[in-house]
């Protein structure tokens, strides 16, 4: 289900995204008539949960709040309201799929790798007692050969979820809303 778009460096609401209740909530708690508190809620919720976001693959939740926080210009005072945390619950629920599912476990497989890889440098310099390395090379190479078969795996999965999120709930080529999927 499409609950928010992100087009020309800006996130929306869709029409469907009325029908959550949080989201709702929140719209109607900003009194502005530029509606620019919300704005700012629904863009963090969307690079807070949604699959699509740049900062998802930054897997340590309070250094993706500090880097959006950081980037999207948001004030150092800004705590998401409860409504929020509500919203987000529901569209990181409703936004999974078997294959988000996948991509994340993919991801934190790639950063653990990542992490052999970036232990390796200092593995290298170890020795043992006769001036052998710890750590051989072979291995190392071994680490890379497998980080290797995991980025374009983990570029297929992030198309396929982005898909996916695009393909929605079609039915004989229309798009289904809330209701008519019995939701």
């Amino acid at each position: 289900m499409r609950l928010l778009e992100y087009r020309d460096f800006r996130v929306s609401p869709t029409p469907e995204a009325f029908l959550v209740k949080p989201i709702r909530k929140m719209y109607n708690s900003d009194r502005s008539k530029s509606k620019e508190t919300f704005m700012q809620q629904l863009s963090y919720l969307y690079f807070m949960v949604d699959p699509r976001s740049p900062y998802i693959e930054i897997p340590d939740e309070s250094d993706r709040i500090g880097e959006i926080s950081k980037q999207e210009g948001l004030s150092s005072s800004f705590k998401p309201s409860q409504d929020l945390k509500d919203a987000m619950a529901i569209y990181e629920r409703l936004t999974t799929t078997s294959s988000k599912r996948l991509l994340e476990a993919t991801r934190l497989a790639a950063e653990a790798l990542k992490e052999e890889l970036e232990q390796s440098k200092t593995l290298l310099a170890e020795r043992t007692d006769k001036g052998a390395r710890v750590t051989k090379p072979n291995d190392i190479i071994a680490v890379m050969e497998r980080l290797l078969k995991v980025i374009p795996q983990l570029q297929d999965l992030e198309k396929k979820v982005d898909s996916e999120i695009r393909e929605t709930t079609r039915a004989r080529g229309t798009e289904n809303t809330l209701f008519e999927d019995g939701l």
